[in-house]
């Protein structure tokens, strides 16, 4: 134990700038508060609320295209088309039936 002990500091000697370099990625890589792991970490939450951004840029295109759709024409028809279609709603005078498909493994 002891002569493994003195090879490896007077290999530490020997190489004392490597030494010291090994010690401070060590240091810096691993057991630093902004480490590594951490760093990959932030990267991939960062990758992925870019894309979450991204959809909500499409989704909020999506949604002025319609808004400007509903307010510019004036359109009675395509709001009334879209109560019926999202919000199932329907003129007093009107019977709504509701179509439901039965499973086979049920």
């Amino acid at each position: 134990m002891l002569k493994k002990l003195m090879l490896v500091v007077n290999w530490v000697r020997n190489h004392k700038y490597l030494s010291v370099t090994i010690v401070f990625l060590a240091i810096v890589l691993v057991f630093d508060d902004n480490n590594m792991f951490r760093h990959i970490e932030n990267q991939t939450a960062i990758s992925e609320l870019e894309d979450e951004i991204a959809q909500m840029k499409r989704d909020s295109t999506e949604i002025m295209l319609k808004q400007a759709e509903l307010d510019g024409n004036g359109d009675v028809m395509a709001v009334e088309k879209l109560a019926r279609d999202r919000y199932g709603m329907h003129k007093s005078n009107e019977d709504v039936f509701i179509m439901v498909e039965e499973n086979e493994n049920d």
